[in-house]
């Protein structure tokens, strides 16, 4: 084997290494290398007890970094400041320089190994061409890695239509109906009976057992209520909303308001400490907080069936017909294929 193809060998043996920090100084130490002859590759910092010494940490965060970034996939490791890492805080590399026995201090004797024997500029962007090509099959590699992952989006895709649903409010029937959704999906995955129950909207007491917008049971006895708010709202509005589920005996109380909804937080907070103190334990969040919240509890859920279990509820709380039309529209324009 010729030096260079054993060069090259060497050059694999620490790109396809475990050791990060010792990648980076490798393809920094070579680039600088190629960009002035009288580089020495094995210096770290400026202040390094040679000819040659330059400052490595500089031309990695300026250089190196944003190129791995924007070209390599972050390749290399990703790191934002790789130089601040223990084996790149000497002033050069050196077999003294403290470092772990065994994978780590061979990687280091090999590293050192690799630069001292690059002379010049001219070796040294034969070498930086090839440790780009090599760095250009790795991130191929990762990419098709990746793709090959069984990957599974609906959970992104069933957050970003409820996102666009709730844009158009329909008196408030977007929210509500979504948030019900949710529940419901949610609460059927688990092994005990829960049963969620979704009242009309804008029809305050149209059911003798309705307590709030949304009543969550279990084994038949209520469990919590989540009140629902697509407009402005006041604590006096809260007030009203925990006051029935107080009377009603529940012991936990959900207030959800749509995006644009203008309350004052600290009379809200005020009045959720209030009853608090009288045995409800109480939260209010904005509706894209609570989507996600619920979301990240889910087991799993497909499109199809969040899709189904959207449009059976919108029928048992009685949707205007606008409402039905408008999710029926955000299926198609998203492509949902929900008799799958």
């Amino acid at each position: 084997m010729n030096n260079n193809a054993l060069v090259i060998t060497q050059i694999k043996q620490i790109l396809n290494g475990s050791h990060k920090t010792y990648k980076y100084i490798l393809v920094n130490g070579v680039l600088a290398k190629s960009c002035l002859d009288e580089i020495n590759p094995i210096a770290l910092q400026a202040g390094a007890p040679f000819p040659g010494a330059f400052d490595a940490r500089s031309l990695c965060h300026k250089v190196l970094v944003p190129f791995e970034r924007d070209f390599l996939d972050k390749v290399l490791g990703g790191s934002n400041e790789p130089f601040l890492n223990k084996p790149a805080r000497f002033t050069h590399l050196s077999p003294d320089n403290a470092v772990r026995a065994g994978k780590d201090k061979a990687a280091l004797l090999l590293l050192i190994e690799i630069l001292s024997t690059i002379k010049t500029s001219m070796q040294a962007k034969e070498y930086l061409a090839c440790i780009l090509m090599l760095l250009q099959i790795q991130q191929e590699r990762k990419i098709k890695e990746f793709k090959a992952i069984h990957y599974h989006p609906s959970i992104i895709d069933i957050y970003n239509f409820s996102m666009q649903f709730i844009q158009r409010s329909f008196q408030g029937e977007t929210l509500t109906l979504l948030v019900a959704t949710l529940e419901q999906l949610f609460y059927t995955s688990l092994p005990e009976h829960y049963t969620v129950m979704a009242h009309p909207v804008n029809q305050s007491g149209s059911s003798s057992q309705q307590v709030g917008d949304i009543d969550v049971y279990f084994n038949g006895k209520i469990y919590y209520s989540i009140e629902v708010k697509d407009k402005n709202f006041n604590q006096y509005d809260v007030e009203h909303a925990f006051n029935k589920m107080l009377q009603s005996s529940v012991k936990k109380a959900a207030f959800v308001y749509g995006m644009n909804a203008k309350f004052d937080a600290s009379q809200v907070s005020n009045t959720i400490e209030t009853f608090e103190k009288r045995g409800l334990f109480c939260i209010y969040q904005d509706i894209q907080t609570h989507i996600r919240n619920t979301l990240i509890r889910w087991p799993s859920c497909t499109k199809q069936h969040f899709a189904q279990t959207l449009m059976s509820t919108a029928e048992a709380i009685h949707c205007t017909r606008d409402t039905q039309q408008w999710m029926q529209q955000l299926f198609s324009t998203l492509n949902w294929d929900i008799e799958d």
